[in-house]
């Protein structure tokens, strides 16, 4: 596969529906767990709610809180076709119980688990990690409005 064919724009795959600022405390498991029961919906026929859930924390287990406070949920479904996403961005942040890291933004991915979606995930985690700096992330949290916080990302892209 061409390297080119790997790339793909976040802004592609989040929809503005799927952007959610939360403004009450909230920790770890009650973002993740926020976060799958908003995209639940959108793949519904293909898993049950409790199998994506298992699924989530399955690989969350793994995932390390970046140092800017942004956090990638993440997870390969072979029951899906195409990606799905959902950001949260929390006013007031949560520890990680790990790192000790604030985090303020929170971005779940679900990747098919297919030959052809490997590089585009790995491409994908890449640029999110790069994209949201600490000072991008305050910028985002500041906005307010989904779409706003949509067109910031396409702008970093």
């Amino acid at each position: 596969m061409n390297i080119q064919e790997d790339k793909i724009a976040i802004s592609s795959i989040l929809r503005v529906q799927n952007i959610y600022f939360i403004d009450r405390k909230i920790d770890k498991n009650e973002t993740v767990k926020f976060l799958t029961s908003k995209v639940y919906p959108q793949i519904a026929d293909e898993v049950t709610e409790k199998y994506l859930m298992e699924k989530v924390l399955e690989v969350e287990k793994l995932n390390n809180v970046l140092e800017t406070g942004f956090y990638i949920p993440h997870a390969k479904l072979s029951e899906i076709d195409r990606f799905y996403c959902a950001l949260a961005l929390l006013m007031n942040g949560f520890e990680d119980p790990e790192s000790r890291i604030r985090v303020r933004a929170c971005f779940l991915l679900l990747t098919p688990h297919k030959s052809g979606f490997f590089q585009k995930h790995l491409y994908i985690l890449s640029r999110l990690s790069q994209i949201f700096t600490e000072e991008f992330i305050d910028r985002m949290v500041k906005l307010g409005r989904p779409r706003a916080v949509l067109n910031m990302i396409k702008s970093a892209e």
